[in-house]
């Protein structure tokens, strides 16, 4: 794969991270507000004890009537004791959005066939990325959909050494965080051998500057996976060519 020396930050994707992360991350109005700014939407799929797949990223929440499990109670009794109420969505509802990218990130293995079925229905499949950082997980989603694009997100070094024993997978969603773990240089090479070997790379956020390591690291990758596309939009729009250092 050829190596880009000049990037227009508009020929590169760009999808809201829960929508925009922070209090109402993972719901209709993030999803709604991420969409004026950038091209998709990144949301974290679940399922309730009724069998309804939702939008939600932590396995638990709390309320003033204790903590619960997501898949331990009922749609209907998650809306009434969640804080976010009815702000939780079902992933049918964010199928609904005018989204020309969508990246499900799955963090149940049992979500994956229901996943799967309601996104062929909805024929939403050409603009679906399936992503897991479980690596059994990943070896669901490929069994189940050999036709679908998955991919691989890296939380620890035993993403790292399941990443190149496995075939099949479309991207690499790799956190900027790494760079605090094997520094600049290292990580480079990283994405540079992630790319050689025809990986997409979609870049992410946990708790980096995301505003300062972007324009860095745009010319290696495929996408952005942006906590806020405002700001980053922002960013990209003082320079109409992103300068590589």
């Amino acid at each position: 794969m050829k190596v880009r020396t000049e990037v227009d930050s508009e020929d590169i994707p760009v999808l809201g991270h829960r929508g925009f992360r922070g209090s109402l991350e993972n719901t209709m109005p993030a999803f709604r507000r991420a969409l004026r700014y950038a091209n998709g939407i990144e949301f974290d799929v679940r399922t309730t004890k009724d069998g309804k797949l939702v939008a939600h990223h932590d396995g638990t929440f709390k309320s003033e009537e204790g903590a619960f499990r997501v898949n331990e109670v009922s749609l209907p009794m998650l809306r009434k004791l969640h804080p976010l109420g009815p702000l939780v969505p079902e992933v049918s509802e964010v199928l609904s959005l005018d989204a020309a990218l969508l990246n499900a990130d799955v963090k149940e293995r049992e979500v994956v066939e229901p996943l799967v079925n309601i996104i062929e229905r909805r024929k939403a499949i050409e603009r679906t990325i399936f992503s897991a950082d479980e690596p059994e997980t990943v070896t669901t989603l490929l069994r189940e959909c050999p036709d679908c694009r998955v991919g691989l997100s890296i939380v620890d070094y035993r993403s790292m050494a399941w990443l190149f024993k496995t075939g099949g997978l479309y991207s690499v969603h790799v956190p900027i965080d790494v760079v605090s773990y094997i520094g600049y240089r290292p990580f480079i090479t990283l994405l540079r051998v992630l790319r050689r070997r025809k990986l997409r790379v979609y870049l992410w956020n946990y708790r980096m500057d995301e505003l300062l390591w972007v324009p860095r690291l745009i010319h290696l990758v495929d996408a952005v996976i942006s906590d806020d596309p405002a700001r980053l939009r922002k960013v990209f729009r003082c320079s109409s060519k992103v300068p590589l250092w």
